[in-house]
């Protein structure tokens, strides 16, 4: 099928060497892959300088949405298909992005796209923790829309719709490696945490009892975690200890600043 619009692939980086190539293969079918680079060390750019099409940029890294944010302007193309490094689009969700961009007129300005976690080699059918949708398919001036936070910044489309196929998807395969993946998460929390400590937040006593146990419950029993097996179980576990990670470093950082200023009045004096 013939695409009336040109999309471009966007596609944040950083010393991503060991997972960006399938992530690139997947989306060889766009008319330009632009990539925004975190200023990486290790070969991701040669790696990526492989793929034909290709459009680089460099910008240091502040969160997934100030990047996006800030290169979306820059693309070549109306249509962007947002994917980050550890994602893969499967064909099936390819057919669909070519059935919406054949369109004469579309009508609205982003569409949802359905995501599935590949976990240790298995995709995770039923548990949300990790994917189930996201705003993907936008058109460029959709970058205005971003609601910006270190973690998990929200791209709210007004006008939108979404992929029903549900053979179509992103496959999202975050947890490749025991060691990094514990780095990541720590780096997630303490990413959360300031953002909770910039808005006045403070951690209480419920924050490491009800809300981590609230999560796992959610996720594995109401939105169907346990029918994923094992790993479904670990999944949400995942879940849960992530919540009690992102509480922790704020009462981290609540007692810090407080320490802080008791020291500085020590050196200031009466």
């Amino acid at each position: 099928m013939t695409r009336k619009h040109k999309v471009s692939a966007f596609i944040p980086v950083q010393n991503v060497e060991d997972i960006i190539r399938p992530c690139l293969e997947s989306v060889q079918w766009v008319d330009e892959i632009f990539i925004v680079d975190a200023f990486s060390t290790d070969r991701t750019l040669e790696i990526c300088r492989e793929f034909p099409n290709v459009k680089i940029v460099q910008h240091e890294y502040e969160n997934s949405g100030a990047q996006r944010s800030w290169g979306m302007p820059q693309v070549a193309h109306d249509w962007v298909f947002i994917i980050d490094s550890d994602e893969r689009c499967t064909a099936e969700l390819h057919a669909e992005i070519d059935n919406i961009l054949a369109r004469d007129d579309i009508v609205h300005d982003g569409f949802l796209v359905p995501i599935k976690t590949k976990f240790l080699g298995k995709l995770q059918n039923h548990d949300r923790y990790l994917g189930y949708k996201g705003m993907r398919l936008v058109h460029r001036n959709a970058y205005k829309q971003y609601t910006l936070r270190r973690v998990h910044s929200t791209l709210d489309v007004k006008n939108r719709s979404r992929i029903r196929n549900k053979e179509a998807f992103i496959i999202h395969e975050p947890i490749r490696d025991f060691k990094n993946h514990l780095h990541k998460m720590a780096r997630y929390a303490n990413w959360a945490a300031n953002d909770l400590f910039e808005k006045g937040k403070h951690a209480h006593w419920y924050h490491f009892t009800l809300r981590p146990f609230y999560k796992f419950f959610n996720h594995y029993f109401f939105k169907l975690g346990f029918l994923d097996g094992i790993r479904g179980l670990i999944l949400c576990s995942i879940a849960a200890w992530a919540v009690f990670l992102k509480y922790y470093a704020l009462f981290v950082l609540e007692h810090s600043s407080e320490i802080e200023k008791q020291e500085d009045k020590s050196i200031i004096g009466p």
